[in-house]
């Protein structure tokens, strides 16, 4: 009967201090240059044969190319000079590990169409 009241107490622990858990404040960060994004770690994963098939070469509107190539399931991006991985944070949206640039695809596999943020820095 113990072990059960002691349980309950630490359920009832537990609960009470994840109420005074508030969600939307971002986890405090010495790089203030990095995105942060909330919710779980890699939420989304890609397929192999998504990040396969993402693979190429995009014109941006401002002239420059970007290229995306793939390892295994993650993707890395060639822009400015630098070589970054690409970490999905959405079905067709990711943020470079580095940088924070977000870049959008207009869709996941096949896509045809790169959209490139850098004011995220």
């Amino acid at each position: 009967m113990r072990i059960q009241q002691a349980l309950a107490f630490i359920g009832a622990a537990t609960l009470s201090l994840s109420a005074f858990a508030d969600p939307s404040v971002a986890p405090m960060s010495s790089m203030a240059g990095n995105v942060l994004v909330q919710g779980a770690p890699h939420a989304y994963r890609l397929t192999w044969d998504e990040a396969e098939h993402m693979r190429g070469a995009f014109r941006l509107t401002d002239g420059r190319t970007v290229k995306v190539t793939n390892r295994m399931n993650k993707l890395y991006v060639d822009l400015d000079g630098k070589h970054e991985e690409l970490v999905p944070v959405g079905p067709k949206k990711f943020v470079t590990r580095d940088t924070g640039a977000i870049v959008a695809f207009n869709q996941v596999p096949f896509a045809d169409e790169v959209v490139v943020n850098q004011a995220a820095r």
